[in-house]
C-alpha cells in the first residue's frame, strides 16, 4: 500500500503536513498545497488506514449495529435508515446478525469493543437472558469509556431505548381499533417472552382490552416465535384451545402473515370469519392478499435517528431520547366480525 510518506515526497511537502491534508482536520493548509497533496493522493491510489487514525482519534469510524434477523424486513429497514445517515459522514456500517443467541450477541459486542468501534447501535429488543445482561452493561461501559456512543432502539435490560417506539400504546391502539370494528373476542400472538419487546407488546395488548371493558382469555394469548413459522404455530394453537375469537392482534407482521396462511389453509376466509392485524408495518404488508392491517412503525427513520443519536454523542452533545409515533393502518385483512362467527371451530 502507498504510504503518507510517498504522498509527501510526490506532492513536494513534509509528511506532516501530508498528513494534515488527509486526515481532514482543521488545520490552515494553504488551498495549493491541499491540492498538490490531494492530487499525489489520487494519483498514487492512496487510501487512509482507518485503524491508525482511530489509535490516534480513540475510534474506528465503523458503526456496528446488531439485529436479531437480517432476513427480517423489520431489521433490513432499519440498517437502511443507519446506512442513510452514518455512510455520507463517513462511517463504514456492519451489520451484526444474533439470531437472537446470547452467545453470538456476546460475541459481537466483544469484537465490536476490540476494534474500538465509533458506535454500536442494538436495533433490536434486549435479550432477557440473566448471564447475557451481567456481561453486556461491563461492555457497554468500556466502549463508553473510550468515547463510543451505545444506543439502544428497543427496551433492553437496563430500561427504556434512547430512540424507540411506544409498544405498549401502539398494540392498544390496534386493539382499539378492532373494538371499534366490534370484536370483542381478541386473541394475541404474542412473540416469545425472552424478548424485552414482546414483553412490552403483550402488555399492551392487556392494556388495550381493560380500555375497552373486555375480560382477558388468557386461552386466546399464544406465545410463540417472532417470525412466520410462529404465526403458523399460533393459530393451531387458538384452534386446539377451543376458545373463540373473532380477531387476532400479532406483535409483529410476520406472525400476521403467518397467521393468514394457516387460516385460509384451513379454511377459514380473512377477514370475512377473522380478522388479522400485525405490527411494524414493513413494506411486504401491503403488498399481500389480502393486504395486513397493521401498527405502522417509522422503521428506516428510526435507524437514520439512531445514527443521529449516537454522532451527537460522538461530538459531546447530550442528546435527549425520542420516542417516535405509531399509526394504526386499516387495509382488507380486517372487518366487522359476521354475526353468526364462531372461528374457534373452523369447520
Amino acid at each position: 500500500m502507498t504510504s503518507i510518506t510517498e504522498v509527501a515526497r510526490r506532492a513536494g511537502v513534509s509528511i506532516a503536513t501530508a498528513s494534515r491534508v488527509m486526515s481532514e482536520a482543521d488545520y490552515a493548509v494553504h488551498p495549493q498545497t491541499r491540492e498538490r497533496v490531494l492530487e499525489a493522493a489520487r494519483t498514487l491510489d492512496y487510501v487512509p488506514n482507518a485503524l491508525a487514525r482511530g489509535l490516534l482519534k480513540r475510534t474506528i469510524p465503523v458503526v456496528g449495529v446488531i439485529v436479531h434477523d437480517i432476513t427480517d424486513p423489520y431489521f433490513s429497514e432499519v440498517v437502511r435508515g443507519v446506512e442513510d445517515a452514518a455512510s455520507p459522514a463517513g462511517y463504514l456500517v456492519v451489520t451484526c446478525s444474533s439470531e437472537r443467541d446470547p452467545e453470538k450477541e456476546r460475541s459481537y459486542v466483544r469484537l465490536l469493543r476490540s476494534m474500538r468501534a465509533a458506535a454500536v447501535i442494538f436495533a433490536g429488543s434486549g435479550l432477557d437472558y440473566p448471564t447475557l445482561n451481567e456481561e453486556l452493561p461491563k461492555h457497554v461501559r468500556a466502549m463508553r469509556a473510550y468515547g463510543a456512543a451505545i444506543v439502544h432502539l428497543s427496551p433492553h435490560a437496563l430500561g427504556e431505548p434512547e430512540i424507540g417506539v411506544d409498544n405498549r400504546g401502539g398494540i392498544a391502539s390496534m386493539v382499539a381499533a378492532l373494538v371499534a370494528l366490534g370484536h370483542r373476542r381478541i386473541a394475541f400472538l404474542a412473540g416469545p417472552t425472552s424478548l424485552y419487546v414482546a414483553q412490552d407488546r403483550l402488555a399492551g395488548y392487556r392494556l388495550g382490552l381493560a380500555r375497552a371493558g373486555i375480560d382477558p382469555d388468557e386461552r386466546l394469548v399464544v406465545t410463540t416465535t417472532f417470525d412466520r413459522d410462529g404465526g403458523l404455530a399460533g393459530v393451531d394453537a387458538l384452534l386446539q384451545a377451543g376458545a373463540p375469537f373473532t380477531a387476532i392482534c400479532c406483535a409483529n407482521d410476520l406472525l400476521a402473515l403467518g397467521a393468514i396462511a394457516r387460516l385460509r389453509e384451513r379454511g377459514v376466509n380473512v377477514p370475512g370469519r377473522v380478522s388479522v392485524a400485525g405490527f411494524d408495518d414493513v413494506q411486504i404488508a401491503a403488498m399481500t392478499s389480502p393486504s395486513l392491517s397493521t401498527v405502522r412503525l417509522p422503521l428506516r427513520d428510526m435507524g437514520r435517528r439512531g445514527f443521529l443519536y449516537a454522532d451527537a454523542i460522538l461530538a459531546d452533545e447530550r442528546p435527549r431520547p425520542e420516542v417516535m409515533p405509531t399509526t394504526v393502518i386499516l387495509r382488507e385483512s380486517t372487518a366487522t366480525p359476521p354475526p353468526d362467527a364462531n372461528p374457534g371451530d373452523p369447520r
